[in-house]
């Protein structure tokens, strides 16, 4: 009876950390999407406005509105950067998350998302390309490549937050604890789920 009550007791607060562990996880993967996504919203213009930019070029215009899009964006991703640096640098431990299924959902669906944005744009670009009068003319193109441009930082931040920062979640969050972690690498593998040690 004792040595079954002591197996049971001690499965319990197995299962305790680890889902612990997971909600930590989970919760160090939002922190760190927030911070990624404080410095890429500047490419949101930045990218659209280098196509932009490049059209005016191609077409024999000065490309000046272009680059000061693009320069726009950097400087908004230079802001966004700074805003990050005391979540991006803290040793503080994340807040637990306990969304596993709405996260999980967002995991699967987002490389057909990120394909479908970009596909959407170009469906409505190209025919007003190349079955409009005024399709291909100076003030039209740069516009156009714009609009085509556009999904892509979209398409880009989707992928990388769900299927990296938020899908290996598990590891990334180890690898945090191995570097700001006090603990011994020995003692942190103890406390570690299994497979995820050093």
């Amino acid at each position: 009876m004792t040595g079954t009550g002591l197996t049971g007791s001690g499965t319990g607060t197995v299962s305790r950390a680890t889902a612990l562990f997971s909600e930590l996880a989970l919760g160090h993967a939002h922190r760190r999407n927030r911070v990624f996504l404080f410095w890429w919203m500047g490419m949101v213009f930045a990218i659209p406005g280098l196509a932009y930019a490049m059209a005016e070029a191609a077409t024999g215009q000065s490309p000046e509105t272009g680059l000061l899009t693009a320069a726009l964006g950097l400087v908004l991703s230079g802001v966004g950067w700074l805003a990050g640096i005391g979540p991006r640098f803290t040793r503080r431990p994340p807040r637990p998350a306990t969304d596993f299924a709405r996260t999980d959902q967002e995991i699967r669906i987002a490389p057909g998302v990120a394909a479908a944005v970009p596909i959407v744009m170009l469906a409505v670009v190209v025919p007003l390309v190349t079955l409009t009068s005024n399709g291909t003319s100076p003030e039209a193109l740069p516009i156009l490549w714009l609009l085509a441009a556009f999904p892509v930082p979209i398409s880009a931040a989707l992928l990388y937050s769900r299927r990296h920062l938020l899908a290996r979640r598990d590891e990334l969050y180890a690898r945090w604890l191995a570097r700001t972690s006090p603990l011994s690498a020995e003692d942190l593998d103890h406390r570690l789920p299994e497979g995820l040690g050093s």
